[in-house]
């Protein structure tokens, strides 16, 4: 019986040992490519300073695209918005882009836009593309700030790394090992970060009514991107991205806010109700630059 668990625990010590390296190789494969968003911004963009970044969810990734706005304005921006995060996701980019040093003249925040006023923040669920960087103070403190079973694997992961890859296995370790052959392999992305959703085949109507959405900014952290931007001499605008049939209604002077969730108004610039497809994309991008434009001078 002593034989069989010394047996047992040698073996049990191997495979811990094993797939302790390979969650080790996994985070480092990732930290030296471009697949995510936080590893791209390390390793792909070689250049300092910005005129602007732009922070959001789906609808900042997909709304904005970087290249229309510097073709109209002969501006330097950089798209860090990563689908399905939350304004919490979008402070955390904030704090890495700042920690590579760089430095950035305006910062547009382009969350989804209920997230404005969530209340209650909880990890969003592509967060743990920040893994990698889990021994800097900031995303470690990020992960920890969450109750939640992922995030305390997540943030566990700062001393056993194979809790969050393994738990993530299909989002880390497999993408690790394509980042490994194709370290330029980027995760559905172009190289300013913009990336659009196809034009579909929806019947085009005119859309002539729009019902109001009222927001009050209660997210604390708006507020915490807000002061993380006043101690940089950052510039930050909060932008409404189109809404089919939905207008946003704000009464605040605390934010400078730039409003185009009432922008297009035919049912074919959309590919679903909150996202824009590529023709609304290119409107959309055309209506910032004209806008920001004032906004710079």
């Amino acid at each position: 019986m002593l034989l069989f668990i010394k047996k047992a625990g040698f073996i049990l010590l191997v495979f811990i040992s094993i797939s302790t390296i390979i969650s080790f190789g996994s985070l480092w494969s990732l930290r030296q490519s471009s697949f995510y968003k936080p590893s791209f911004l390390v390793n792909n963009v070689l250049e300092k300073e910005f005129d602007y970044i732009i922070l959001g969810a789906s609808t900042g990734l997909t709304t904005l695209n970087t290249r229309v706005i510097d073709s109209v304005l002969h501006t330097n921006g950089l798209n860090l918005s990563m689908d399905d995060t939350a304004l919490s996701s979008q402070h955390l980019m904030l704090e890495h882009f700042l920690a590579q040093g760089k430095i950035v003249k305006f910062c547009v925040v382009a969350p989804s836009i209920n997230d404005y006023d969530v209340k209650s923040n909880v990890l969003s669920g592509n967060d743990y593309r920040f893994l990698p960087y889990i021994n800097t103070s900031y995303v470690s403190n990020h992960y920890n700030r969450y109750s939640s079973q992922s995030a305390k694997l997540l943030y566990g992961s700062k001393w056993l790394p194979i809790l969050g890859v393994s738990y993530y296995n299909t989002e880390i370790f497999y993408p690790s090992l394509l980042a490994l052959i194709n370290p330029k392999k980027r995760n559905r992305f172009d190289e300013k970060g913009n990336y659009g959703y196809p034009n579909k085949n929806a019947k085009s109507r005119s859309i002539t009514e729009f019902k109001e959405l009222p927001i009050s900014f209660q997210n604390i952290y708006l507020e915490k991107i807000s002061d993380l931007c006043k101690l940089n001499n950052i510039k930050l605008i909060c932008y409404f991205s189109p809404i089919n049939a939905k207008k946003v209604v704000t009464e605040t002077d605390d934010y400078t806010i730039l409003n185009h969730s009432d922008l297009l108004k035919n049912t074919s610039f959309f590919y679903d109700d909150i996202h824009v497809n590529y023709k609304g994309r290119q409107i959309s991008s055309e209506a910032f630059a004209n806008d920001f434009k004032l906004m710079i001078k």
